[in-house]
C-alpha cells in the first residue's frame, strides 16, 4: 500500500517560489532533498512510491515524488530525517488545509489528483482558475 505526505511549505507565495527554492538546494547538493526532525514510522509505505504534497498559501496544490526518506545527524548532533524528492513538480487540484505543524500522513484515496506537470517556463494562471472552479464546487 502507497501511502502519501503533507507538508507545509512555510513562506511560499507561489508554486513558483517552491520551484526556486528547490533549484538552489539542486545546484548546492547535486539532487532534491527536504530536511525535517521527525522520521516517519510508516516509511516502508511512503517510499513505495509515495508523494509529498505541499501545501503553499493554505491549500495543497503540488505533488512530489518521494525517492528516499534516511536518517542522520546533524552538525549539531540532533537526529533529523531526509527526504530525498523527485525534480518533477505536478500542479494538482488544490484542496483547502488547516496549518498543522510538521507533516501529516495523506491517504493515497484522500490525495488529490494531478492537473499538469508545473513547468517554470510556462506559468500560467491555470491552477488560480481550477482553485476557484473548486471553491464554487464546480471541480
Amino acid at each position: 500500500m502507497t501511502l502519501n505526505i503533507k507538508k507545509l511549505c512555510v513562506g511560499a507565495q507561489s508554486q513558483n517560489d517552491l520551484y526556486l527554492r528547490q533549484e538552489y538546494i539542486r545546484r548546492k547538493y547535486k539532487k532534491t532533498i527536504h530536511i525535517t526532525r521527525m522520521y516517519p514510522k510508516r516509511f516502508k509505505e511512503i517510499i513505495n512510491g509515495g508523494s509529498i504534497y505541499w501545501v503553499i498559501k493554505g491549500k495543497l496544490c503540488i505533488r512530489q515524488r518521494i525517492l528516499n526518506i534516511e536518517r542522520f545527524i546533524d552538525i549539531d548532533n540532533i537526529k533529523r530525517c531526509k527526504f530525498e524528492l523527485d525534480d518533477d513538480l505536478f500542479l494538482t487540484i488544490p484542496f483547502k488545509e488547516r496549518p498543522f505543524q510538521g507533516w501529516r500522513y495523506l491517504e493515497k484515496k484522500d490525495s488529490p489528483k494531478d492537473i499538469k506537470k508545473f513547468n517554470v517556463n510556462n506559468f500560467d494562471d491555470d491552477n488560480k482558475i481550477v482553485s476557484e472552479l473548486h471553491d464554487l464546487g464546480l471541480v
